[in-house]
Protein backbone atom coordinates (compact mmCIF):
# COMPACT_ATOMS: atom_id res chain seq x y z
CA UNK A 1 0.00 0.00 0.00
CA UNK A 2 1.16 3.52 -0.80
CA UNK A 3 1.47 6.01 2.05
CA UNK A 4 -0.49 9.23 1.61
CA UNK A 5 2.73 11.10 0.78
CA UNK A 6 3.80 8.61 -1.88
CA UNK A 7 0.29 8.57 -3.33
CA UNK A 8 0.33 12.36 -3.61
CA UNK A 9 3.67 12.28 -5.42
CA UNK A 10 2.47 9.49 -7.71
CA UNK A 11 -0.72 11.33 -8.63
CA UNK A 12 1.14 14.61 -9.14
CA UNK A 13 3.61 12.94 -11.51
CA UNK A 14 0.74 11.14 -13.25
CA UNK A 15 -1.06 14.41 -13.93
CA UNK A 16 2.21 15.99 -15.10
CA UNK A 17 2.85 13.18 -17.59
CA UNK A 18 -0.78 13.22 -18.77
CA UNK A 19 -0.42 16.94 -19.30
CA UNK A 20 2.71 16.45 -21.40
CA UNK A 21 0.93 13.83 -23.52
CA UNK A 22 -2.15 16.00 -24.05
CA UNK A 23 0.16 18.93 -24.78
CA UNK A 24 1.82 16.91 -27.53
CA UNK A 25 -1.56 16.12 -29.06
CA UNK A 26 -2.51 19.75 -28.57
CA UNK A 27 0.41 20.78 -30.78
CA UNK A 28 -1.11 18.69 -33.57
CA UNK A 29 -4.42 20.51 -33.15
CA UNK A 30 -2.76 23.94 -32.98
CA UNK A 31 -0.80 23.35 -36.18
CA UNK A 32 -3.44 21.51 -38.20
CA UNK A 33 -6.87 22.85 -37.24
CA UNK A 34 -6.43 26.46 -38.46
CA UNK A 35 -5.40 25.31 -41.95
CA UNK A 36 -7.99 22.55 -42.21
CA UNK A 37 -5.49 19.67 -42.28
CA UNK A 38 -6.64 16.21 -41.29
CA UNK A 39 -5.84 15.20 -37.73
CA UNK A 40 -5.02 11.69 -38.93
CA UNK A 41 -1.74 10.52 -40.35
CA UNK A 42 1.83 10.55 -39.09
CA UNK A 43 3.51 13.71 -37.88
CA UNK A 44 6.32 15.10 -40.02
CA UNK A 45 8.97 17.81 -39.84
CA UNK A 46 7.52 21.20 -40.79
CA UNK A 47 10.74 22.05 -42.67
CA UNK A 48 11.76 18.92 -44.61
CA UNK A 49 8.55 16.87 -44.43
CA UNK A 50 10.33 13.77 -43.11
CA UNK A 51 7.95 11.44 -41.24
CA UNK A 52 8.86 11.46 -37.55
CA UNK A 53 9.48 8.32 -35.55
CA UNK A 54 7.96 7.61 -32.15
CA UNK A 55 11.27 8.49 -30.48
CA UNK A 56 11.09 11.94 -32.11
CA UNK A 57 7.72 12.63 -30.50
CA UNK A 58 8.32 12.02 -26.80
CA UNK A 59 6.90 15.16 -25.15
CA UNK A 60 9.57 17.65 -23.98
CA UNK A 61 12.34 15.00 -23.84
CA UNK A 62 12.68 14.63 -27.62
CA UNK A 63 13.11 18.39 -28.01
CA UNK A 64 15.83 18.45 -25.34
CA UNK A 65 17.59 15.35 -26.71
CA UNK A 66 17.59 16.73 -30.25
CA UNK A 67 18.69 20.15 -28.95
CA UNK A 68 15.74 21.80 -30.64
CA UNK A 69 16.69 20.64 -34.15
CA UNK A 70 15.23 18.14 -36.61
CA UNK A 71 17.59 15.19 -36.72
CA UNK A 72 16.99 14.80 -40.46
CA UNK A 73 17.39 18.32 -41.86
CA UNK A 74 18.95 20.01 -38.80
CA UNK A 75 16.51 22.93 -39.02
CA UNK A 76 15.36 24.45 -35.74
CA UNK A 77 12.14 23.09 -34.26
CA UNK A 78 9.74 25.80 -33.12
CA UNK A 79 9.90 26.45 -29.39
CA UNK A 80 6.09 26.45 -29.49
CA UNK A 81 6.09 22.64 -29.27
CA UNK A 82 7.86 22.18 -25.92
CA UNK A 83 6.24 25.35 -24.54
CA UNK A 84 2.72 23.99 -25.13
CA UNK A 85 3.72 20.61 -23.68
CA UNK A 86 5.25 22.14 -20.54
CA UNK A 87 2.34 24.55 -20.01
CA UNK A 88 -0.11 21.70 -20.47
CA UNK A 89 1.75 19.62 -17.90
CA UNK A 90 1.76 22.47 -15.40
CA UNK A 91 -1.95 23.13 -15.94
CA UNK A 92 -2.75 19.47 -15.26
CA UNK A 93 -0.74 19.61 -12.02
CA UNK A 94 -2.48 22.86 -11.06
CA UNK A 95 -5.85 21.19 -11.66
CA UNK A 96 -4.85 18.26 -9.44
CA UNK A 97 -3.74 20.61 -6.65
CA UNK A 98 -6.66 23.02 -7.02
CA UNK A 99 -9.57 20.58 -7.36
CA UNK A 100 -11.18 18.82 -4.42
CA UNK A 101 -11.53 15.36 -5.99
CA UNK A 102 -9.73 13.36 -8.66
CA UNK A 103 -12.84 13.53 -10.85
CA UNK A 104 -12.93 17.30 -10.56
CA UNK A 105 -9.19 17.44 -11.25
CA UNK A 106 -9.56 15.44 -14.47
CA UNK A 107 -12.45 17.62 -15.67
CA UNK A 108 -10.61 20.83 -14.74
CA UNK A 109 -7.49 19.54 -16.50
CA UNK A 110 -9.42 19.08 -19.73
CA UNK A 111 -11.05 22.51 -19.40
CA UNK A 112 -7.69 24.24 -18.87
CA UNK A 113 -6.10 22.24 -21.69
CA UNK A 114 -8.87 23.36 -24.04
CA UNK A 115 -8.37 26.94 -22.87
CA UNK A 116 -4.64 26.70 -23.60
CA UNK A 117 -5.31 25.50 -27.16
CA UNK A 118 -7.87 28.27 -27.67
CA UNK A 119 -5.33 30.89 -26.58
CA UNK A 120 -2.57 29.44 -28.78
CA UNK A 121 -4.75 29.22 -31.90
CA UNK A 122 -6.20 32.69 -31.31
CA UNK A 123 -2.65 34.10 -31.19
CA UNK A 124 -1.84 32.41 -34.50
CA UNK A 125 -5.03 33.16 -36.39
CA UNK A 126 -7.04 35.74 -34.40
CA UNK A 127 -9.89 33.27 -34.42
CA UNK A 128 -11.24 30.51 -32.17
CA UNK A 129 -12.48 27.22 -33.69
CA UNK A 130 -16.07 26.51 -32.65
CA UNK A 131 -15.22 22.89 -31.83
CA UNK A 132 -12.67 24.01 -29.22
CA UNK A 133 -15.08 26.54 -27.75
CA UNK A 134 -17.72 23.80 -27.54
CA UNK A 135 -15.24 21.44 -25.86
CA UNK A 136 -14.25 24.10 -23.36
CA UNK A 137 -17.85 25.05 -22.58
CA UNK A 138 -18.78 21.40 -22.10
CA UNK A 139 -15.91 20.64 -19.70
CA UNK A 140 -16.43 23.93 -17.81
CA UNK A 141 -20.13 23.12 -17.30
CA UNK A 142 -19.16 19.63 -16.09
CA UNK A 143 -16.72 21.20 -13.63
CA UNK A 144 -19.46 23.54 -12.41
CA UNK A 145 -21.88 20.62 -11.97
CA UNK A 146 -19.24 18.52 -10.19
CA UNK A 147 -18.74 21.30 -7.63
CA UNK A 148 -22.47 21.94 -7.32
CA UNK A 149 -21.97 25.67 -7.87
CA UNK A 150 -24.29 27.77 -10.02
CA UNK A 151 -24.38 31.57 -9.98
CA UNK A 152 -26.55 33.14 -12.72
CA UNK A 153 -24.91 36.50 -12.02
CA UNK A 154 -21.57 35.06 -13.12
CA UNK A 155 -23.05 34.37 -16.57
CA UNK A 156 -24.91 37.68 -16.63
CA UNK A 157 -21.70 39.59 -15.94
CA UNK A 158 -19.27 37.52 -18.02
CA UNK A 159 -21.38 36.88 -21.10
CA UNK A 160 -23.26 40.18 -20.89
CA UNK A 161 -20.05 42.21 -20.75
CA UNK A 162 -18.61 40.74 -23.95
CA UNK A 163 -21.95 40.49 -25.74
CA UNK A 164 -22.55 44.18 -24.99
CA UNK A 165 -19.19 45.12 -26.51
CA UNK A 166 -19.93 43.03 -29.58
CA UNK A 167 -23.31 44.72 -30.06
CA UNK A 168 -22.05 48.26 -29.48
CA UNK A 169 -19.06 47.85 -31.81
CA UNK A 170 -20.92 45.65 -34.33
CA UNK A 171 -18.21 43.02 -33.98
CA UNK A 172 -15.24 45.39 -34.40
CA UNK A 173 -13.92 45.24 -30.83
CA UNK A 174 -14.30 41.53 -30.14
CA UNK A 175 -15.38 38.48 -32.11
CA UNK A 176 -18.32 36.16 -31.54
CA UNK A 177 -15.82 33.50 -30.46
CA UNK A 178 -14.96 35.61 -27.42
CA UNK A 179 -18.63 35.63 -26.41
CA UNK A 180 -18.77 31.83 -26.60
CA UNK A 181 -15.51 31.69 -24.66
CA UNK A 182 -17.04 33.84 -21.91
CA UNK A 183 -19.78 31.23 -21.41
CA UNK A 184 -17.18 28.62 -20.53
CA UNK A 185 -15.17 31.07 -18.43
CA UNK A 186 -18.26 32.02 -16.39
CA UNK A 187 -19.03 28.33 -15.76
CA UNK A 188 -15.41 27.57 -14.88
CA UNK A 189 -15.09 30.40 -12.33
CA UNK A 190 -18.58 29.91 -10.94
CA UNK A 191 -19.13 33.24 -9.16
CA UNK A 192 -19.60 36.81 -10.30
CA UNK A 193 -16.79 37.92 -7.96
CA UNK A 194 -14.23 35.72 -9.72
CA UNK A 195 -15.61 36.78 -13.11
CA UNK A 196 -14.96 40.38 -12.04
CA UNK A 197 -11.35 39.51 -11.21
CA UNK A 198 -11.06 37.83 -14.63
CA UNK A 199 -12.34 40.92 -16.44
CA UNK A 200 -9.99 43.32 -14.66
CA UNK A 201 -7.01 40.98 -15.08
CA UNK A 202 -7.74 40.40 -18.77
CA UNK A 203 -7.84 44.08 -19.60
CA UNK A 204 -4.79 44.91 -17.50
CA UNK A 205 -2.77 42.22 -19.29
CA UNK A 206 -4.20 43.23 -22.67
CA UNK A 207 -3.41 46.92 -22.15
CA UNK A 208 0.13 46.17 -20.97
CA UNK A 209 0.90 43.98 -23.98
CA UNK A 210 -0.71 46.44 -26.41
CA UNK A 211 1.40 49.31 -25.04
CA UNK A 212 4.54 47.19 -25.27
CA UNK A 213 3.79 46.22 -28.88
CA UNK A 214 3.09 49.85 -29.77
CA UNK A 215 6.31 51.06 -28.17
CA UNK A 216 8.33 48.42 -30.02
CA UNK A 217 6.42 49.22 -33.25
CA UNK A 218 5.26 45.62 -33.62
CA UNK A 219 1.73 46.91 -34.21
CA UNK A 220 0.12 50.19 -35.28
CA UNK A 221 -2.61 52.14 -33.48
CA UNK A 222 -5.28 50.72 -35.78
CA UNK A 223 -3.98 47.14 -35.54
CA UNK A 224 -6.04 44.43 -33.89
CA UNK A 225 -4.69 41.80 -31.51
CA UNK A 226 -6.26 38.57 -30.35
CA UNK A 227 -8.02 39.05 -27.02
CA UNK A 228 -8.75 35.36 -26.32
CA UNK A 229 -5.31 34.77 -24.72
CA UNK A 230 -5.86 37.62 -22.28
CA UNK A 231 -9.30 36.29 -21.34
CA UNK A 232 -7.69 32.88 -20.75
CA UNK A 233 -4.88 34.39 -18.67
CA UNK A 234 -7.34 36.47 -16.66
CA UNK A 235 -9.44 33.37 -16.00
CA UNK A 236 -6.41 31.46 -14.77
CA UNK A 237 -5.44 34.33 -12.43
CA UNK A 238 -9.00 34.42 -11.07
CA UNK A 239 -9.03 30.66 -10.59
CA UNK A 240 -5.60 30.63 -8.93
CA UNK A 241 -5.50 33.82 -6.85
CA UNK A 242 -8.97 35.30 -7.23
CA UNK A 243 -10.06 34.78 -3.63
CA UNK A 244 -6.84 36.34 -2.32
CA UNK A 245 -7.17 39.31 -4.69
CA UNK A 246 -10.75 39.92 -3.59
CA UNK A 247 -9.76 39.67 0.07
CA UNK A 248 -6.90 42.13 -0.46
CA UNK A 249 -9.16 44.61 -2.27
CA UNK A 250 -11.81 44.34 0.43
CA UNK A 251 -9.24 44.99 3.18
CA UNK A 252 -7.92 48.01 1.28
CA UNK A 253 -11.43 49.43 0.87
CA UNK A 254 -12.15 48.92 4.57
CA UNK A 255 -8.88 50.61 5.56
CA UNK A 256 -9.58 53.57 3.26
CA UNK A 257 -13.11 53.88 4.64
CA UNK A 258 -11.76 53.81 8.20
CA UNK A 259 -9.23 56.56 7.42
CA UNK A 260 -11.88 58.67 5.69
CA UNK A 261 -14.51 58.48 8.38
CA UNK A 262 -12.19 58.59 11.39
Amino acid sequence: MFSSGLMTVFLTLSFLVMGFVFGSFGNVLIMRMPCGRSLGGRSSCMSCGHVLRATDLVPVLSYLFLQGKCQYCKKHISVIYPTVEILSGLLFVFAWIHAETITSAIILSMALWSLLLIAAIDIRTQGIPDVLNATFIGTALLFMAERGVFDPWAFALGVGFFAGQWLVSKGRWIGSGDILLSIGISALLGTWELVTVMLFSSYIFGAAVAVLLLLTKRIQRNSSIAFGPFIALGAFVALWKGEEILSCVLRSVQECATLFFW
